[in-house]
């Protein structure tokens, strides 16, 4: 969902940081969005003195704070804890409290694959490669014949993404292909030929499209989609750059390639060092 975050509350001088995506808080209204966005990347764990002595000397909201320790020690699960939090302000609705509340029942309820999913899914849209590619990794490495393979073939697609936004591009093709044989999306095709662009010519990526019995009309689709997309961003991921990069090179406009790279490079090496830790 999205919301606008208007602060009534006291701005930290010191922000609280979520370790696992990175992400820090200055007000307790933030606190509140993070939580109701990203209940499955927060475990019980995240919820310790730390935090609670936070929201006290920080955001000065002692009774909450003296709440949330006398449960700690008392509720098995961190949803209890995490909707005191939502309950106290007044960011979200007792409505929209409820729905959360709902919805962290449904998702306890799911089977592991499908929360270690999430979790994934999760940390790919913070940029934290490593550690989706090891939950998809090991979903990867349990799951056995029987399993759907649409959810398969997107875990393997999203694991490929992952693999781009790391420079694994031999990695990155493979997963893709095999996305696309489980889950027969057209976006897990493009994406592979995305990386062919990148690390091929261009009778090379002609000779794989003619190999998935596309037509050549299909090499011109593709290149025509990434030269629309939009100019280069921080807020770009990698692969995205990456398949900006790739349109460079099949128009034989190395200049612009070889910034798009230093750039991609420069981000792969910042990523690596938060995410090495």
């Amino acid at each position: 969902m999205s919301k606008i975050i208007l602060c009534s509350n006291k701005v930290a001088e010191t922000p609280f940081t979520f370790l696992n995506t990175k992400v820090e808080i200055y007000t307790y209204e933030e606190l509140c969005f993070y939580i109701y966005n990203n209940t499955m990347l927060i475990s019980k764990s995240a919820l310790s003195e730390k935090l609670f002595n936070w929201i006290r000397d920080e955001l000065g909201m002692d009774e909450l704070a003296d709440k949330l320790t006398g449960m700690l020690n008392k509720t098995t699960y961190a949803q209890d804890l995490l909707i005191e939090i939502l309950s106290e302000g007044s960011y979200y609705t007792l409505e929209e409290i409820k729905d959360y509340a709902e919805a962290w029942q449904k998702y306890r309820k799911l089977d592991k694959f499908q929360r270690a999913k999430l979790k994934a899914d999760g940390y790919l849209a913070y940029r934290r490669y490593i550690k989706a590619a090891t939950f998809y990794d090991d979903i990867i490495a349990e799951t056995n014949e029987d399993a759907d393979p649409v959810f398969l073939g997107n875990i393997y697609h999203n694991r490929a993404v992952a693999a781009a936004n790391n420079l694994d591009l031999d990695d990155a093709k493979e997963y893709f292909l095999k996305a696309y044989e489980l889950n027969d999306n057209p976006d897990s095709m493009k994406g592979y030929f995305y990386v062919v662009a990148l690390t091929s010519d261009t009778s090379t990526l002609r000779s794989e499209i003619r190999n998935m019995g596309l037509e050549d009309e299909y090499l011109e689709e593709i290149m025509k989609e990434i030269g629309e997309s939009k100019d280069d961003v921080r807020e770009m991921t990698i692969f995205a750059m990456l398949q900006r990069a790739a349109y460079n090179k099949m128009n034989k406009d190395m200049t612009d390639y070889d910034k798009r790279m230093d750039i991609i490079l420069s981000e792969i090496k910042d990523d690596f060092r938060e995410q090495a830790i």
